[in-house]
């Protein structure tokens, strides 16, 4: 597994920006108001002390919604509240995720220059 960034969108819930090294397609969604879904993760980084993860992380403007997430069936749900109720990020959730490894690429090998050969 590699890991990946993938910031969402709080008004729309699309992706702003995915950064990975990872081979894979991943797209989220706002499903309802608080509600926001990531499709092609294998969930989020663990964090310590099983791996090194950072979970995630909301801008200084939504600093007082609560974020739940959940992984299952292959989905990451991420469930924000404010106050108790549903809310929709004012800006964006920066969340990080695991993504299947990228397959390692073979490099032909060199091909050997025949040796050239000058009368003296």
């Amino acid at each position: 597994m590699t890991r990946a960034a993938i910031n969402v969108l709080g008004a729309t819930g699309a992706t702003y920006d995915f950064v990975t090294q990872g081979n894979t397609v991943v797209t989220s969604a706002r499903l309802s108001t608080g509600v926001y879904q990531i499709t092609g993760c294998l969930g989020m980084v663990p964090f310590p002390p099983v791996d090194d993860g950072w979970g995630y992380t909301v801008n200084q403007v939504d600093w007082r919604a609560d974020v739940e997430t959940d992984f299952s069936d292959n989905l990451l749900t991420v469930t924000v509240t404010k106050d108790g109720q549903p809310y929709d990020l004012k800006h964006m959730i920066t969340l990080h995720i695991l993504v299947p490894d990228a397959p390692v690429v073979q490099m032909p090998q060199p091909v050997a220059e025949p040796e050239v050969v000058t009368d003296a």
